[in-house]
C-alpha cells in the first residue's frame, strides 16, 4: 500500500485540473483559458495525460468494482467533453472537472488497495 510514481503524477495532474477549473470559473485571465470551451479542451488534455500516466492495463481485471466505476466515470467524462465543446456552459465544465477528480480518486484508491503481485512492476516512492 504505497504510492507509485504514477500515483504522484496523477495527483499532480488532478491538482492541475482543480486549478484550471478555478481559473476558468473565476475568470483569472490565464492565457488560453478565456472561456468554458477552452477550459473543456484543457481539462480533456489533462484528463488524457492522467489516463496515459496512470493506466496499468497489463493485469487489470474488468470485474473489479473500482474498475467498473472508473470505466463509467471515463465514459461520463468523454460525454461531458463532447457536450462541453458543443454547448460550453459552466455546468458542463464544472461537471467535467468533478468527474475527472472523482476518476482520479477511484483509480488512486484502486491502486492502493490492489495487492502488489497484481500490479505491474514500478518503482515505489518512499
Amino acid at each position: 500500500m504505497r504510492f507509485a510514481s504514477k500515483d504522484v503524477i496523477g495527483t499532480f495532474l488532478a491538482a492541475t485540473v482543480v486549478l484550471v477549473a478555478l481559473a476558468v470559473v473565476y475568470g483569472w485571465g490565464w492565457p488560453l483559458l478565456g472561456d468554458y470551451r477552452a477550459g473543456t479542451i484543457a481539462l480533456g488534455v489533462i484528463g488524457m495525460a492522467m489516463c496515459a500516466s496512470g493506466s496499468d492495463y497489463s493485469k487489470v481485471k474488468g470485474s473489479h468494482p473500482l474498475v467498473i466505476a472508473a470505466s463509467v466515470l471515463g465514459v461520463a467524462a468523454l460525454g461531458l467533453i463532447v457536450a462541453g465543446l458543443i454547448w460550453a456552459t459552466a455546468e458542463l465544465f464544472v461537471g467535467l472537472a468533478a468527474v475527472i477528480v472523482a476518476l482520479w480518486f477511484v483509480t488512486t484508491v484502486r491502486h492502493l488497495l490492489t495487492s502488489p503481485e497484481l500490479r505491474p512492476a514500478q518503482p515505489a516512492l518512499p
